[in-house]
């Protein structure tokens, strides 16, 4: 007996205008997971293929790909220790590595689908942000391409164990799984707390297209937020406050009319655009 389903998930834009680290916008290039099991099949690894941008670069073993490893953290965190037997699995990407639309960030979310739908565990879309944000430390992207839309997001402040389980290693939540790793390596992955983000989808009217500019190089997030300074001044943070309060009502608006004044940013903007090259005319 088999049965098969299908995955589609959105690629992102972050950091939208003035709201760095706040909000995030899903749009139309996706990554799809098209997915058979076969409960008869003899027990064996899950078997990966790849079409797509990226395809000659992704790894194909499911203990080093990224969106095998995350469900198989969801599914080891409600005491499923392994795969199903008999999963195959044909990963077709559109979104583009490494150049501003969250490609990590749709195959975070994917895994986590994946994980939930292999170990039919109806977990809800709330708690698997939760899942997301153990592995994608800021929520702007992940909760754009998980709930869709123009959708702000935060950090809430845990305290005590809750808050010291937020910041376990990545190494320890996702461990790169070594050549010789036994069936059992890595079976008690960390738990997410519950409430770790929150997220409201705002409005946005249908007047407004997006046109995405894809760069021919590579930033690696990490890098690109090594250039941002370590403070700021009273006067950046409050044009950008402002600047976000109405930018985030305007977008929803027809005609978007104060959405062009409001989407310039003062504390992000000028450091993260001294991190790519020049553009050439």
């Amino acid at each position: 007996m088999s049965r098969s389903f299908h995955i589609r998930v959105p690629c992102t834009s972050a950091n939208i205008g003035p709201g760095f680290d706040v909000v995030g916008l899903s749009l139309s290039l996706y990554l799809f997971l098209d997915v058979t099991i076969e409960a008869d099949a003899p027990h064996m690894d899950p078997v990966l293929t790849y079409s797509g941008q990226g395809a000659a670069d992704a790894p194909l073993n499911p203990y080093q790909n990224l969106i095998t490893r995350v469900a198989l953290y969801v599914m080891r965190v409600n005491d499923i220790k392994s795969f199903p037997r008999g999963v195959r699995i044909h990963v077709r990407n559109d979104i583009p590595f490494g150049r501003g639309l969250g490609s990590s960030g749709a195959a975070v979310i994917a895994g986590l689908l994946l994980g939930n739908e292999l170990g039919q565990l109806h977990i809800d879309r709330d708690r698997l942000l939760d899942y997301a944000l153990m592995i994608e430390r800021h929520p702007d992207n992940v909760a754009a391409a998980l709930i869709g839309g123009f959708v702000g997001s935060y950090l809430r402040e845990l305290s005590g164990e809750a808050a010291a389980t937020t910041q376990v290693p990545l190494s320890e939540v996702l461990p790169a799984y070594p050549d010789n790793a036994s069936e059992s390596w890595g079976y008690h992955p960390p738990t997410p707390p519950q409430g770790i983000g929150h997220y409201i989808r705002f409005g946005w009217a249908k007047e407004i297209k997006v046109i995405a500019i894809i760069p021919h190089f590579e930033v690696l997030t990490a890098e690109a937020r090594r250039v941002l300074p370590d403070t700021y001044t009273k006067e950046d943070l409050v044009f950008n406050l402002q600047r976000l309060a109405v930018l985030t009502t305007s977008l929803a608006r027809s005609p978007p009319d104060t959405a062009c004044t409001s989407r310039t940013a003062n504390t992000s903007y000028p450091a993260s655009h001294a991190s790519s090259p020049p553009s050439r005319p």
